[in-house]
């Protein structure tokens, strides 16, 4: 009897691909996007702490992960996985750098005052906090209660401690929950 080997990830990320073909294919693609991130979230964790602050690799390390799930179909040709998954690390913390320089400088120029927010932006954002509620509700308990409690500011270790559950599950559970989130919301804005 041959021992079974472990499907490859070029294997996990094919399966992912086909994801928009039937719900079947979509709850495969989620399996299978569990198995990559169960082989490398941990390295990449480690490869995240060295390059941004200790406060911000939770929340840098689910939006790597949110834009592996979202461009893997399209953009993963083969090859080491683990290399264009870094690369994409690379990426977004570059991105994400800009960003917040030319953020800093729009807060240090613009003031908010409310009576400058004009009513068809404040009825937009109505109705994404809306439909993020709405979307919230659809969650099972441990994942709203998850999300809220990021949002709130809590972090992973005190969440964990006060929910019973290991460190990488709550990151799982969380970037799940966020991807539900995201595409519902787009779902009920559309």
């Amino acid at each position: 009897m041959s021992p079974r080997t472990e499907p490859t990830d070029e294997q996990l990320a094919a399966v992912i691909a086909t994801r928009e073909n039937s719900e079947s294919q979509w709850q495969a693609a989620q399996q299978q996007f569990e198995v990559l991130y169960a082989r490398h979230s941990g390295k990449l964790l480690a490869f995240l702490a060295g390059r941004v602050r200790r406060s911000d690799v939770d929340d840098v390390h689910q939006a790597v992960w949110e834009r592996v799930w979202q461009h893997l179909p399209g953009r993963f040709s083969g090859g080491n996985f683990r290399a264009w998954l870094h690369q994409i690390a690379r990426n977004y913390i570059i991105d994400r750098s800009r960003r917040r320089t030319t953020d800093q400088l729009e807060d240090e120029a613009r003031f908010d005052d409310p009576r400058t927010t004009r009513p068809d932006e404040a009825l937009v954002e109505s109705e994404r906090m809306q439909a993020l509620e709405g979307c919230l509700r659809k969650l099972d308990e441990l994942s709203a209660t998850l999300v809220r409690a990021r949002l709130g500011g809590e972090d992973y270790d005190t969440l964990c401690e006060r929910l019973d559950l290991a460190s990488a599950r709550a990151h799982k559970l969380f970037h799940q929950a966020k991807v539900q989130l995201s595409n519902c919301v787009k779902r009920a804005l559309e």
